[in-house]
């Protein structure tokens, strides 16, 4: 039986993350989206910031 990467845990069952690669178990990831449970955090990390190449319009004080 294989063993869940994540949680140590032999399962019937994983699911290879399409991010990282790891072997997960139905407990520590949806393998519907095929992402384990760090990799759903990550996922959402991106959505949360609109544009991260977008420079924000900040003034710079030269100091003196």
């Amino acid at each position: 039986m294989p063993i869940c990467a994540i949680c140590g845990e032999e399962v019937e069952l994983v699911t290879k993350c399409k991010m990282c690669g790891e072997k997960f178990c139905s407990d520590c990831g949806d393998p519907d989206e095929k992402l384990c449970i760090y990799c759903m955090d990550d996922d959402d990390d991106w959505d949360d910031k609109e544009d991260w190449d977008k420079d924000e319009d900040v003034e710079e004080k030269d100091e003196e």
